[in-house]
């Protein structure tokens, strides 16, 4: 554990088997457990669930509610190691269903993010997000994306401007829809990562999924990178369980300022670009 604006944050990347929330559930647990000394864990995308549906009433026996076992879990693994959990779930809420991530800390739930940026066959069984809500804790202000938000650079600009230090990041990334060898070897997902870390000044922790789950091959690489857009860990192996363990100094992410007369955000020009 760090002092304020300080914060060992980890990256667990998992090989979760389709439809076994308890058996998934628990290994996340254990993970968390296993790196008490981190302040943040982050965790794949529909950790407890995995990925691959294919009708939405395979889903909803998965689903759970926002305060649900899996919440449940994670806070009571929170207040034992003292560390933030962020990690996605499937979530029911009413007769909704929405890719989500929960943000625990030692003292329970703090909330939660939906994904706001659909890919693909998600948009068959669940709604899209509306909010980009922003977390105070004891290090630094956290925001939260999942996957393909990381595609759209507007969702980190906003909460860059929010005054997010660090971006929790729980993904599946998938092969793309191009084909070929990517520079350095990284999925397109790291490169991502890379981009909105560099041009918004924040950190970004991407905890990944690895394996094959019908057919579809996960791409593994997740990664840490810092406010010039480095890697500070990883990008791990495309395959298997990793973990990465990252000491952030959040206080570089408060200072844009890229020159004497380069600011990140203040040289952005809303008044010419067109996004309506």
């Amino acid at each position: 554990m760090n002092g304020a604006d300080e914060a060992t944050v980890v990256a667990a990347q998992t090989v979760p088997t389709f439809g076994a929330v308890d058996r998934n559930r628990s290994r996340t647990v254990e993970l968390v457990r296993e790196h008490a000394d981190a302040d943040l864990v982050v965790l794949p995308e529909l950790a407890t669930t995995g990925y691959v549906f294919e009708s939405r009433t395979e889903l909803e026996p998965l689903a759970e509610p926002r305060d649900g076992p899996t919440a449940e879990a994670w806070a009571a693994v929170a207040a034992e190691t003292d560390a933030w959990v962020v990690g996605g779930f499937a979530e029911v809420d009413g007769n909704s269903y929405y890719n989500s991530s929960l943000v625990v800390s030692p003292d329970g739930v703090e909330g939660g993010y939906r994904k706001v940026h659909l890919w693909n066959e998600e948009k068959r069984w669940f709604e899209p997000g509306d909010a980009l809500p922003t977390f105070e804790t004891p290090f630094g202000r956290l925001g939260v994306q999942i996957c393909n938000d990381l595609w759209f650079s507007e969702t980190t600009v906003t909460q860059a401007r929010a005054g997010v230090d660090l971006v929790a990041v729980p993904t599946n990334w998938v092969p793309g829809p191009s084909e070929g060898e990517r520079p350095a070897g990284w999925t397109m997902g790291v490169h991502q990562a890379v981009a909105r870390a560099n041009e918004n000044r924040v950190f970004l922790a991407c905890a990944d999924r690895a394996g094959t789950e019908r057919g579809t091959a996960f791409e593994g690489q997740s990664v840490i990178v810092d406010p010039d857009g480095l890697p500070l860990a990883g990008p791990a192996p495309t395959t298997g369980e990793h973990v990465l363990t990252a000491d952030c100094d959040l206080e570089r992410a408060r200072t844009k300022a890229l020159t004497p007369r380069d600011d990140a955000l203040a040289d952005r020009r809303p008044d010419v670009y067109d996004l309506e």
